[in-house]
């Protein structure tokens, strides 16, 4: 997949310190659960990413977006798929900070939505994330995605392919 600016495509193990340098970042990590990952943990996951299967369910599929201009990974996009229901998908993003508020990830995300919903079959995409995280959501409502729950623990987003923005 790319864009103007991006590539989406497979991870690969020469991504290690790309990865590392915004995935254990303070300010990317405040509203992921768990904690970072070490740098064994690091390549053990993008060796996996690197050869996941398209059909693989109760799966994380992600996506290294790499800057064509800066020649580098900026951050990830991917979706899990659950085992069930099929037909269903959970998209997900993080970026360096160095890259917050430059339109990457909705470039990429834009990219990417028509990609999963082809590759994957999924007639719903949903987006979830804490309702403190202005950024996400309001990226989630920029592509064009509906909230349709909200808690006090998080707000929930969807999109059909039907919609423009999945196109």
């Amino acid at each position: 997949m790319r864009s103007e600016r991006l590539a989406i495509r497979r991870f690969a193990a020469t991504d290690l310190t790309d990865f590392l340098a915004y995935q254990s970042d303070p300010v990317v990590r405040r509203y992921l659960p768990g904690e970072p990952m070490s740098a064994a943990q690091a390549a053990g996951y993008l060796a996996v990413q690197a050869d996941l299967d398209d059909g693989v369910r109760d799966a994380w599929h992600g996506y290294a977006v790499h800057h064509l201009g800066e020649d580098r990974v900026i951050g990830d996009v991917g979706v899990w798929l659950p085992a069930r229901p099929a037909g269903t998908g959970d998209v997900g993003f993080q970026f360096h900070p160095g890259f917050h508020g430059r339109g990457y990830a909705f470039e990429a995300m834009r990219a990417f939505l028509p990609y999963a919903f082809a590759t994957f079959a999924l007639r719903t995409v949903t987006a979830t994330c804490s309702p403190a995280n202005t950024a996400s959501w309001g990226l989630m409502e920029r592509l064009g995605m509906h909230r349709i729950e909200e808690t006090g623990e998080y707000v929930k987003y969807g999109l059909t392919p039907s919609e423009p923005s999945a196109r």
